[in-house]
């Protein structure tokens, strides 16, 4: 289904192709686009001034990525994005995740990270060894971060990890 087209008044008055930078109350603000993550148009939002740093939807706390194949979206592309952020901040920016219960620094953007790079690497082994995606569901791949990240029932493992399985090229997003 296609929603009817936004009004004029109601479509962006600026957008920008890579970046653009603005001043608001005095202070620059960047946004710029991140690779695909959680889908092909994240804007990453910086404010050097303040060293906040706002990722949208590409960096949560409270779940495993949401990595939105139908939009766009790419595990190796939140991979780089969130690369791309930890480069940025500094020891005391202040990361504002598009989910979450608090501001965060880079460090709890390194423990994101290192998470998703690790679920990839055991999802990419279980693949080379053959398994089918019942199988890899089976091994539990997230099991050491379910606690952390696999809490909100809308997004779990069992939502991020056949995302895992299809992008390394190991078969359907379903299991049949």
């Amino acid at each position: 289904r296609f929603a009817p087209r936004p009004t004029t008044g109601a479509r962006p008055v600026v957008t920008y192709s890579d970046a653009v930078s603005f001043h608001f109350n005095g202070e620059e603000v960047r946004a710029f686009l991140a690779p695909p993550a959680h889908t092909d148009g994240d804007t990453f939002i910086y404010f050097p001034d303040s060293d906040v740093l706002h990722l949208g939807d590409v960096f949560r706390t409270t779940s495993y990525p949401i990595i939105d194949v139908y939009n766009g979206g790419t595990l190796a592309g939140t991979i780089k994005a969130l690369e791309m952020a930890i480069d940025l901040a500094g020891p005391d920016t202040r990361v504002i995740p598009g989910h979450g219960l608090r501001v965060v620094g880079r460090r709890a953007m390194r423990e994101f990270l290192d998470m998703i790079i690790d679920v990839r690497d055991q999802v990419r082994t279980l693949i080379s060894e053959g398994h089918t995606l019942a199988q890899v569901m089976a091994a539990e791949p997230t099991a050491a971060y379910d606690a952390r990240w696999g809490r909100e029932a809308s997004w779990t493992a069992n939502d991020f990890v056949p995302i895992v399985y299809h992008e390394l090229g190991g078969g359907a997003l379903f299991v049949r």
